[in-house]
């Protein structure tokens, strides 16, 4: 038996130098491409973000002048949307109230009858064609156009999703935009559907391009919780024709 053969285990054979040695190579290769997989990595998101709002944008702008007409709103459609403005608790005076995907400014008769004062609410959306229905019907409403997750306007007491949040690129990072940025101590985002989630899934199987995300249920909820720990589950309606989830932030 040679010399190299009972090396005993605190000395190193040739062999061993010579792959701890690539693998010295391989990490030091690794980590010196990280950065640039992080550089590149940040503007391809970006441009698949902003490719998606353009379609939004575009979609809506061309489909605004239905979702202006009373075809959009159908009679059996607003009772659904007083329940979601209701589960806005809006009692108190001098609430403020953003409203994400406003769109033409469909929630807003509710929001007023539930007792919100329409010149604190806020709504933000994509297309300019809806939100130039809404400043005509709504001109003591603020309207701006911009992704909300690029929206600095103060603190809120209510942040409300109506039929928009699956159609967020990425809701998570949407809502924990507001939890840090956007939304007061104690106060309410509200996710609604005045469909439910089956019609949306019949919608996003239609448009997937459109609609990207489902709903989230009772697990998809607890993982969403997760990842925004600033929100609670304050409540859920999940029906097969209407769904309304309400969080509170801690």
């Amino acid at each position: 038996m040679s010399y190299w053969e009972t090396t005993p285990p605190h000395i190193c054979t040739m062999a061993q130098v010579r792959r701890a040695l690539a693998t010295c190579a391989v990490l030091t290769a690794a980590r010196n491409s990280l950065p640039q997989i992080q550089v590149f990595a940040a503007p391809r998101m970006e441009s698949k973000l902003a490719e998606h709002n353009q379609y939004q944008a575009k979609t809506f702008d061309e489909k605004s002048d239905f979702f202006a007409s009373e075809k959009a709103t159908p009679a059996s459609v607003e009772p659904k949307l007083r329940r979601i403005a209701c589960s806005c608790r809006l009692e108190t005076p001098g609430t403020t109230l953003l409203d994400v995907g406003t769109g033409t400014g469909a929630l807003l008769p509710f929001f007023q009858e539930a007792g919100v004062d329409l010149a604190q609410v806020v709504g933000v959306d994509l297309s300019a064609g809806m939100l130039g229905f809404a400043k005509e019907r709504f001109p003591e409403t603020t309207f701006v156009q911009e992704d909300v997750l690029q929206f600095q306007g103060g603190r809120f007491d209510r942040v409300v999703f109506n039929a928009c949040f699956g159609n967020l690129f990425d809701p998570v990072a949407v809502l924990r935009h507001v939890a840090r940025d956007l939304l007061s101590d104690g106060g309410l985002v509200v996710i609604s559907h005045p469909l439910g989630r089956p019609w949306l899934r019949t919608l996003q199987q239609s448009d997937p391009r459109m609609v990207l995300h489902d709903l989230p249920g009772k697990e998809q909820l607890k993982t969403m919780l997760a990842e925004v720990p600033e929100l609670e589950l304050e409540s859920l309606e999940d029906d097969a024709d209407f769904y309304c989830l309400v969080l509170r932030r801690r």
